[in-house]
């Protein structure tokens, strides 16, 4: 693994803990402004953990397998209970 692959596997993983813990900030918030500015981070961090795993993806860093058509439906017909 060469020290950019490093770098950017660190940044992906800090991403991936900052939304969790503003994911649980913005579900634990009583004072509704503060639950929406947690919210509004919340969006935003999951923005650059996205741009961070597209270039990672696109670099061969993050390789993801395509899932088909039918496995996608079969995940949201298990999502809405109609499985």
């Amino acid at each position: 693994m060469c020290n950019d692959q490093i770098i950017i596997t660190n940044a992906l993983n800090t991403q991936k803990h900052l939304t969790s813990l503003y994911n649980t900030a913005a579900g634990e918030c009583c004072h509704n402004p503060l639950r929406s500015a947690m919210m509004e981070l919340l969006r935003d961090e999951h923005e650059i953990q996205n741009d961070i795993f597209t270039g990672m993806s696109s670099r061969g860093w993050y390789p993801v397998q395509q899932a088909t058509n039918q496995a996608v439906n079969q995940a949201i017909q298990e999502l809405n209970g109609q499985n």
